[in-house]
């Protein structure tokens, strides 16, 4: 004798996965519906608890596949154009589970207090993570792990070659300040773009700490250059299409720029400066009273560090993975297209960017405005 089966305790067994296939095939035999018309009936998944506020490119699904595999799905996400405007919406009360801001912030949202504690014990993939990234200033408070890298790259200088070849050899910040390229170059409208790379050409010793005396000569050397550009970018496609074009002979960029050129064929370069390249690192953190579980937070920062989203971030978006062994799987030609076939001496050979000390930032901020 078959026992009957309401149909609101079926779907309730489906949910709580309380039927074997048997059982579902069983259920539908006695309603007439046969084995060979029985499609793949999945029990509903809940969607992710967790939420992220990011930049657009980590957005992209393809960075954390293995936590989609696991959940279901991607974490809601909150979309952000800078550091500032992150920090600022959760100052205000938009807590996300996790953000990836610059890791140059890291002590502002410490002391806004918005970080909270991550058990790197419960990521496998943090292993693999180069040590340098692990230990930039700020990464921890005290004992506790509060950011996990998750993804980084250089700011130079990309030049043409054909158009400017006596800085093949000799290559240096200073050609942003070319007289002989006047109208043809062009900066990054960033205060931190700006201001580091005048400190560096100005041999200041620590653009972040700087004095009274040191801010007069970076806004002297600022308004030199001023008249000598084209244009402050803000949008990398533009700077891009300039160069590409002829219109610029130079410009503060970044690798996805210059290998973005490299591809189109445009006779380009990206300067290794005396003076030195800036090294930018973007960082996971878990903000404190975002909402979900954390169990799902870690799955998430472990997917996005995991060697193949590493390779996807190197080949699809042309920034580094801070994970060493996703090097080794990813094409040399397009690493070296990079400038990143060697990892371990361009990130020691790196200065990174950091956090201005509060008196400092407000007084660069009035500068640069």
């Amino acid at each position: 004798m078959t026992r009957k089966i309401e149909l609101s305790d079926f779907k309730a067994g489906l949910a709580k996965k309380a039927f074997t296939r048997r059982d579902i095939h069983k259920a539908l035999m006695a309603v007439g519906v046969g084995v060979l018309t029985l499609p793949y009936i999945r029990p509903a998944v809940a969607a992710p608890s967790i939420s992220i506020a990011t930049w657009e490119a980590y957005s992209s699904p393809d960075l954390h596949k293995k936590f989609t595999e696991t959940y279901g799905g991607s974490p809601a996400v909150q979309l952000f154009a800078d550091n500032e405007e992150a920090l600022q919406r959760m100052r205000a009360g938009a807590l996300p589970t996790l953000a990836q801001p610059g890791s140059a912030v890291l002590k502002r949202f410490h002391d806004a207090g918005l970080l909270a504690p991550i058990d790197v014990s419960k990521l496998p993939n943090y292993a693999d993570v180069f040590p340098q990234l692990k230990t930039l200033r700020g990464m921890k408070v005290g004992e506790d792990v509060v950011a996990v890298p998750a993804a980084w790259g250089n700011s130079s200088v990309i030049y043409r070659r054909d158009l400017a070849p006596e800085y093949v050899e000799n290559q240096s910040w200073n050609i942003l300040w070319d007289p002989k390229y006047s109208g043809r170059l062009a900066q990054r409208d960033g205060m931190d773009s700006v201001t580091v790379v005048a400190a560096l050409v100005l041999g200041i010793a620590d653009p972040y700490n700087m004095s009274d005396d040191d801010l007069a000569k970076i806004r002297a050397k600022l308004v030199e250059q001023r008249p000598l550009l084209r244009f402050y970018w803000t949008n990398e496609t533009d700077m891009q299409q300039a160069m590409a074009s002829g219109e610029i002979v130079a410009a503060y960029g970044w690798n996805s720029s210059y290998s973005t050129l490299k591809s189109q064929g445009v006779d380009v370069d990206y300067m290794t400066p005396k003076e030195g390249r800036l090294s930018w690192v973007d960082v996971t953190v878990r903000v404190k009273g975002g909402p979900g579980s954390e169990e799902e937070a870690l799955a998430y920062i472990d997917a996005f560090i995991s060697a193949e989203s590493g390779k996807i971030l190197i080949d699809k978006f042309g920034y580094g993975s801070p994970n060493a062994k996703a090097y080794a799987i990813t094409d040399t030609k397009r690493l070296t297209e990079l400038g990143i076939d060697n990892p371990d001496k361009v990130l020691q050979g790196g200065r990174f960017y950091e956090e201005f000390a509060p008196e400092v930032s407000a007084k660069v901020n009035a500068m640069f405005e």
